[in-house]
């Protein structure tokens, strides 16, 4: 596993890069497969696209070779997410269904639902609002039952998306104002669900917005997640 890196710098980038080249010269493939997930997370965290899609192509072949799955899923994972930050949304959906099959014959449910989470972002740039929307939830129906709350708030992020995209604005700011209040809120998440948040609130009078702040506070997180998934 490896979780998303924020606040990358060069130097720590560098230490990777030695330490890849230190599991080389070893030459154990797991090894080299494992440290070249974290390079490529650590390159795209730097906008280095290039050098992060080829640490994880080379991360899936070496997996591929010695059977390594979870690595395996999670170098899926990193090819999807570069795809994504580079525009390319077919290719990042194509690379996150990848993920989802691997975590989904492992039992890996909490990779599963984020790499679902994930998918829906590119289907959703891709104009292809009812299948990201299936896919949301069940991102979210599998977060809420293994209490993956990060995911959780993720898939909810997407949700709103969508019911901004149909125009009911401030039904999606509210979910949006109950992700931002909710403190397992990772940073990545919250930058969306914020940038979301001021999009929508543009579209709406004060009164609106201040009727949406009201309704947020007085629903409970679990009453939402529940409607939702009904």
């Amino acid at each position: 596993n490896y979780s998303r890196l924020t606040g990358q710098s060069g130097d720590q980038h560098a230490r990777l890069q030695a330490a890849v080249a230190e599991w080389r010269a070893v030459g154990d493939p797991r090894f080299i497969a494992y440290g070249l997930n974290f390079l490529g997370q650590s390159a795209l965290a730097l906008g280095r696209f290039d050098e992060a899609r080829q640490a994880l192509e080379e991360s899936v072949e070496l997996n591929t070779s010695v059977g390594a799955r979870w690595n395996l899923g999670h170098a899926f994972q990193g090819l999807g997410a570069v795809a994504q930050a580079q525009g390319e949304h077919q290719r990042a959906a194509d690379m996150f269904h990848k993920a989802v099959d691997t975590f989904t014959e492992l039992g890996g449910r909490f990779y599963m639902a984020q790499s679902l989470a994930q998918m829906g972002r590119s289907l959703f740039a891709l104009g292809n609002d009812v299948e990201a929307g299936r896919i949301w939830r069940e991102s979210l129906r599998i977060a809420a039952e293994i209490r993956g709350m990060p995911v959780v708030l993720e898939a909810l992020v997407g949700i709103a998306s969508l019911r901004g995209k149909r125009g009911e604005t401030q039904s999606a700011l509210e979910l949006l104002l109950i992700v931002l209040n909710h403190p397992a809120c990772d940073q990545e998440t919250k930058i969306r669900a914020a940038d979301l948040r001021a999009e929508l609130e543009a579209q709406l009078t004060r009164q609106q917005v201040e009727t949406a702040q009201a309704r947020a506070q007085q629903l409970s997180f679990e009453q939402v997640v529940k409607a939702l998934l009904q």
